[in-house]
């Protein structure tokens, strides 16, 4: 099944953390990636007090395992990302949840699959909500649709503003 997840940087050199991450998951054996994004200078969400993210969606072939159940496989991928992030330095702040980090990893979407877990939901819950995740992901994924929703719909919804790699919402 085909996997969508966006990478986000805003610590230290943010393109190589994109870059050493993606090759991170790809190193899993059920992985192999698929396609990239551009990198996207985006203006911070939420918290504005810090410095603008780069992000980038890649897709990848996840060779889910038969017997296993999509909730089963989810949570196993998103365990194994966010053991990526640790390894690459992230560290939780809990009480700056939307602060600065070295790399953040989420899965957008799985497959088809509708579902929440206790670690992961899919479709994210704020996709729809996030132009520095729909542009890219329009990038690799022109004909797509979330919750019934074609991407560009998704995109025309949203206030913001493309101006070269730069998005502002």
């Amino acid at each position: 099944m085909i996997c969508y997840i966006c990478l986000g940087s805003n610590e230290g050199q943010t393109e190589k953390n994109l870059a050493d991450a993606a090759a991170c998951i790809c190193r899993h054996p059920q992985l192999s990636l698929l396609a990239k994004s551009s990198v996207y200078k985006t203006e911070p969400q939420g918290d504005k007090n810090q410095q603008w993210f780069a992000n980038q969606v890649i897709a990848v072939e996840y060779a889910a395992a038969p017997k296993d159940t999509a909730a089963t496989e989810a949570d196993m991928l998103m365990q194994y990302l966010l053991g990526v992030e640790a390894g690459m330095g992230r560290v939780r702040d809990g009480a700056r949840r939307f602060g600065p980090r070295v790399i953040d990893i989420d899965i957008i979407l799985l497959g088809g699959e509708n579902l929440q877990t206790p670690w992961v939901t899919v479709p994210h819950p704020r996709v729809l909500d996030r132009a520095f995740v729909l542009i890219p992901l329009q990038e690799i994924a022109p004909h797509i649709t979330i919750c019934n929703i074609p991407i560009g719909e998704a995109l025309a919804k949203l206030p913001y503003r493309l101006e070269d790699n730069k998005i502002f919402q």
